[in-house]
Order: C-alpha cells, then sequence, then structure tokens
C-alpha cells in the first residue's frame, strides 16, 4: 500500500503536469494552495487569520494538501492540524534542499532527525512547488510576502531593470557586468521600496505578533534582507544574526523559550544558505553536500527538536526554496554561437542559465521563435511570455503580470526541455563551465521542494 508521501507525490505530479512538449520531468509550479508561497502563509492562517492585507490585491492562500484529492492525504493533514493549537510557528528554509534530494538522503541514514520527524504522528511531510524560476532570489521573495512572482516582480538572479536601463545581479544588487563588487545606489534602485507587495513580518506585527528573523549575520542590511523585510521590526530591531547553523539553531530555541515565558504568540524565520553553496560547487547528493546536510540535521535535533520536545503548541515548517540538479558543460547553449539569435536581442539575455529571458528587438519575435524552434528546437522551448501566463508559470494560471513582472521576463522564455542551459559570454575572458549544481528550470528535482510540518 502506497504510504502518505508517495500518494501526495503521485497526485501533486499528475496535477502539476505541463503540456508534453516542456518534457517529461516538467513541475507547473502550484500558487493556488500547494506550493512555496502557499505554505508561508500558513503563519497568518494560525496566527493571526484577521491580520491586515496592506495591499489591495490579496496574499495568495495558505497550503492545502485537500487540493490533491487523496482522501488519506486530506486525513492525515487534518489530524495533523487538530491536534491542538498553534501559539508559535518556526519557518525554517534552507537553501537547495530539494524534495528528491531530501527523501534520497532520508532513506540513507545521511538525515536521520527529519527522517524520524516526517515519520513522527508529530509531523506531516509531503512533496510542494517552488515558485518560477526555481532560484533563490524569487523564491525568498515569494516566502516572505505570500506572493507569486507576477505581483512581486522579483523575476531572477539577472534581471532587466526598465527603470534604469540595466541589467541588475538581484543578489549583490549591482550591474550584472560591474567591474567592481559596488551595489546600485539608493536613488536609482531603493531596495526598501522594490517590492510593491507587503511581507508577512509587516502583517503579523500589525496584528500584534512577534515576528523574529535569524539568519547569517553577514546578511543583515543586505540588499535581499531589506527588500523582503522592508518595513518591518524583524528586518531591523528582531533580525538575530549567527555564526554558524548552530549558533543559529541555539538562538532560535532562546527565542521561543523567551516567547514562551511572555505568553506570546510569535512567528520565526530561519534562513539557511550553505546547503546551496556545496550543492553547486560539488553537486547535489555529493559527499560534502551530504556532509553539510547531515551536520544541519544533528544540529536541529540536538539545538531545537530534542530540547523543545513536547511543546506541541509550536509547530516548525521545513521547506527549501528549491530542489538542485547536476549540470553539464558540454550541454550549455552560447548564444554567442547563434549570431543571428543574439542580433535580435534587444539586451543580453537574463534570467537563469535554466531560464532565459529573451528581450527583443520590436517586431523580431516571430522571426526569434523561428530560428529558436530551428536551430535550439531539440533542446529548448522558445513560450511566448503570454504563454507562460496562461499556464500558471508566474502565478495563478491567467492572473495578469504586474507592470515590475512583466517588464523583467522579456517577450520569450528560452525554456529547457531536459538538462540543457542557455549562455551567453559578454566579455572577452574565456568562457567559465558553469556550476556542478544547477536550478531555476522546471524539472522536478528543481521544482519539487519538501514540506514538513512538525509539532514540537
Amino acid at each position: 500500500m502506497a504510504s502518505i508521501v508517495d500518494l501526495a507525490e503521485q497526485a501533486l505530479l499528475a496535477r502539476q503536469q505541463l503540456p508534453a512538449e516542456f518534457g517529461p520531468e516538467a513541475v507547473c509550479p502550484s500558487y493556488d494552495g500547494l506550493g512555496l508561497a502557499n505554505a508561508a502563509a500558513l503563519a497568518t492562517h494560525w496566527l493571526a487569520p484577521d491580520a491586515p492585507p496592506l495591499h489591495d490585491q490579496p496574499a495568495l492562500p495558505h497550503f492545502q494538501p485537500e487540493l490533491l484529492n487523496q482522501p488519506a492525504v486530506s486525513r492525515a493533514w487534518q489530524d495533523w492540524q487538530n491536534q491542538g493549537e498553534i501559539k508559535q510557528v518556526v519557518f525554517l528554509l534552507i537553501d537547495a534542499l530539494g524534495y528528491d534530494q531530501l527523501r534520497v538522503m532520508m532513506n540513507d541514514g545521511t538525515t536521520p532527525g527529519l527522517a524520524a520527524a516526517a515519520a513522527s504522528p508529530k509531523g506531516f511531510f509531503m512533496p510542494a512547488t517552488t515558485v518560477y524560476p526555481s532560484t533563490t532570489t524569487t523564491a525568498l521573495t515569494s516566502a516572505a510576502t505570500a506572493y507569486a512572482p507576477a505581483q512581486h516582480g522579483i523575476m531572477g538572479t539577472y534581471v532587466y531593470f526598465r527603470e534604469i536601463g540595466a541589467i541588475m545581479n538581484v543578489i549583490g544588487f549591482r550591474p550584472s557586468l560591474a567591474p567592481t563588487s559596488a551595489s546600485f545606489l539608493e536613488h536609482q534602485v531603493d531596495p526598501d521600496t522594490l517590492v510593491p507587495v507587503p511581507n508577512i513580518y509587516r502583517r503579523l506585527e500589525q496584528a500584534g505578533v512577534l515576528v523574529d528573523i535569524v539568519n547569517y549575520s553577514a546578511f543583515k542590511g543586505s540588499s535581499i534582507s531589506r527588500f523582503t523585510s522592508a518595513g518591518s521590526l524583524a528586518g531591523q530591531k528582531n533580525y538575530n544574526g549567527y555564526i554558524t547553523a548552530a549558533d543559529g539553531f541555539a538562538q532560535l530555541r532562546q527565542r521561543l523559550q523567551a516567547h514562551t515565558e511572555a505568553s506570546e504568540k510569535s512567528f520565526t524565520y530561519m534562513y539557511l544558505s550553505t546547503v546551496d553553496s556545496t550543492a553547486h560547487k560539488y553537486g547535489p547528493l555529493s559527499a560534502s553536500n551530504r556532509a553539510e546536510v547531515g551536520a544541519l540535521d544533528f544540529s536541529l535535533c540536538r539545538e531545537l527538536l530534542e530540547p523543545l520536545a513536547g511543546r506541541g503548541d509550536i509547530a516548525l515548517i521545513v521547506v527549501a526554496d528549491h530542489g538542485q540538479r547536476l549540470s553539464d558543460p558540454a550541454k550549455a547553449a552560447w548564444l554567442n554561437d547563434y549570431p543571428e539569435l543574439a542580433e535580435m536581442l534587444a539586451v543580453p539575455v537574463t534570467g537563469e542559465a535554466r531560464t532565459g529571458y529573451l528581450h527583443l528587438k520590436h517586431n523580431a519575435e516571430m522571426a526569434a521563435v523561428d530560428y529558436i524552434n530551428r536551430h535550439l528546437g531539440k533542446h529548448f522551448l522558445a513560450v511566448p511570455q503570454a504563454e507562460a501566463v496562461a499556464l500558471g508559470l508566474f502565478g495563478l494560471p491567467g492572473q495578469p503580470l504586474g507592470p515590475e513582472c512583466s517588464d523583467r521576463t522579456g517577450d520569450l522564455l528560452l525554456v529547457p526541455k531536459n538538462d540543457w542551459l542557455v549562455r551567453q559570454q559578454l566579455t572577452k575572458e574565456p568562457r567559465q563551465d558553469y556550476f556542478n549544481g544547477c536550478h531555476g528550470g522546471l524539472s522536478r528535482s528543481e521544482m519539487l521542494i519538501p514540506f514538513l510540518a512538525y509539532r514540537l
């Protein structure tokens, strides 16, 4: 008999299937109740359902496994929620700990703590989807706001900002070809006003919930931290910087204990980046990547799960922003080798190596589609922006793009059907191979993330 997890996986993959031309591994993101942004929306659903919206367009609905139409999955989720009142919520986001990768490590003993939590009556575990593109900047913004990319407008790592006429490296908040690491000035692009929708920290704070952020100390005040927590106390006064992950878990435990003593409702967001770093450098499921995940699992158990065992009013949600897959340097389409297509571009390709945004010169779309179909069609799809919207890649299917999103996704998406990359060399330096691990695309290894809800 299939397990609850397997039933949920099969139903999710069937529900989120994309048209055949995208390839057999492609997974459409869910924004209606089975995705990352929906998991984030659980915080307001549990702690402050009457939290002010702070925007004329509501956030996405909360996570709803019932949408899978699997009675056993629905019952398991309902039973988990019925275990009692939730007074404190911890949202733990582990960068690049994809669902497929985690299940392998649960089964081979790398993560005994997470495996035990997922199998416990105190836990509920299933796959969910991340957003598209399946990349950190886009996903972290959805996790912080509970809005789809179509509304928050952070559309990838390399994004063309029409407002300033430049391609920005959103992680560094600097021009993509800057000779130095100097970031844009705030009078050019202000991180505090970059995202047009409110974050959940502000909404919860205005509803009287105490909100903390536990994150790497060097990330405080970074551009991503600022645009994902703008206007909140959590991003400033209640930002708890850690040195190591173990330090972060220890601080998290201390914060939860303090909130308990004060009888306060609380929400804590914690972010860990090192799994992504090791997967990029060495590849997902490499020895170093497994070692890092195993170390996090140990620290999570020692500093949080064991000391706080029995605190069923504390709900821990464990998710990732995306998964990863191995990349092959031989499977990279360099636009420099397709000069006719490169000549049709108004600006260099943006987005991700696994999702290329093509901003085309006037009236060049039909010619670009024809060229891609003839020269790159074996490995890539040319997807017009309107088709991406209709399919629901950036938000609820057919939901109009906000102006920020519309400007930043280009006229065509160059989408790999399998494991290819799209790249463009813009300097005279030799071409550099991509990371050993990659993400940003629509394959299940990139799109599926774990959803673990666990009562301490």
